[in-house]
């Protein structure tokens, strides 16, 4: 049977006979009539669809509250702090810049620690935190190897460092405030405290990262504006020079002393009292989607290859007892042609 063509009468296994003297389907009520007959199919097992799809969701979001494994997400509130730079009056910096090629050279150091907006440094320790240098560098420099990879046997394969770099930054997460400019770090874990232990480690390592570039640069300015010192012949520029390598150790020794250097903990880390995943609502009505989706499969697939074996089955019946078709051509006698004969040759007889 051609279920794609309109030109079909419903046979009976639809539920629904059309009359000899109404014509045939259109394409509208063809589709229309396969529509109702698999809603129809659907409710008449409604009981089991339903039944499998809510056991299915119970038992999973049971499974996920009292026996899957409970993550904890330690959560901390920083904010950013632009250090600019001031080099004085106007003028005099301007004069001086000139004198220094135009603000290139020996000025571009003094922006390294740049302020700008709390955005873009936002972004800027972000991107630091979820490098591998830094996962690394804080792995090694609190032994996390043991809490990342469990306990392991003397003979289990050893993970590499870049396994353990992955498997930090997906615990790790962030989140920027544009109202209040705010930077939300979160880091998930087994354990509450631990969470919490790990996301201090977070800020610390990033404050001390900070911290050494800060003085890095501050250093390597000072050390070129002395260079520059004993180069130039000029008075007032030396004096220009010697304020500006003044500010740079200033720079120096108030990023080493700092308490808040580069941004200020507005809540520490510290972790809710629920666990944050997984979520047993959601797992829930995740497996019950799922069942349901593979219960109707099922009930359709099984009835249209029931469908098609009985269809099948009628055509089998309908050849066996279809009578045999008679040729009308009158069979011609079959002529026989005749054989030639043996040609022996003859032979002198005595």
């Amino acid at each position: 049977m051609d279920y794609g063509s309109s030109n079909i009468r419903p046979t009976s296994y639809l539920a629904h006979e059309v009359p000899a003297g109404e014509g045939r389907l259109s394409d509208t009520q063809y589709a229309a009539l396969h529509l109702l007959y698999y809603l129809r199919l659907l409710w008449s097992r409604k009981v089991i669809i339903l039944a499998v799809t809510i056991g299915a969701g119970l038992t999973y979001g049971l499974y996920t509250k009292l026996f899957a494994v409970k993550f904890y997400r330690a959560q901390a509130v920083i904010a950013p702090v632009s250090s600019e730079l001031s080099f004085g009056p106007a003028s005099n910096s301007g004069d001086l810049m000139d004198s220094l090629g135009g603000g290139g050279g020996i000025m571009s150091l003094f922006n390294l620690a740049g302020g700008g907006d709390t955005a873009e440094i936002a972004e800027r320790y972000l991107s630091i935190m979820n490098s591998y240098a830094f996962t690394t560098d804080l792995i090694k420099r609190y032994h996390l190897e043991r809490k990342i990879i469990g306990v392991r046997s003397k003979n289990a394969p050893t993970i590499s460092r870049w396994a353990m770099h992955r498997d930090l930054v997906s615990r790790f997460a962030s989140e920027y405030d544009f109202k209040s400019g705010n930077l939300l770090l979160y880091f998930l874990d087994t354990n509450r405290d631990d969470g919490a232990r790990i996301l201090g480690y977070y800020l610390v390592s990033l404050r001390d990262k900070l911290r050494n570039e800060e003085v890095q640069s501050a250093a390597v300015a000072a050390a070129s504006l002395q260079d520059e010192i004993r180069k130039t012949s000029d008075a007032l520029l030396q004096t220009q020079l010697y304020e500006l390598m003044a500010r740079q150790v200033q720079r120096e020794k108030l990023a080493q002393v700092q308490a808040d250097f580069a941004f200020k903990v507005i809540e520490p880390p510290v972790v809710p009292d629920n666990y944050y995943a997984p979520s047993a609502r959601k797992n829930a009505t995740l497996a019950a989607a799922i069942a349901f989706i593979l219960i109707v499969g099922w009930t359709l697939g099984s009835d249209f290859m029931r469908r098609a074996r009985l269809r099948f089955e009628e055509l089998q019946q309908a050849e066996t007892l279809a009578p045999p078709i008679r040729s009308t051509e009158a069979e011609s006698p079959a002529v026989d042609e005749p054989e030639s004969p043996r040609v022996r040759p003859l032979r002198p007889r005595g």
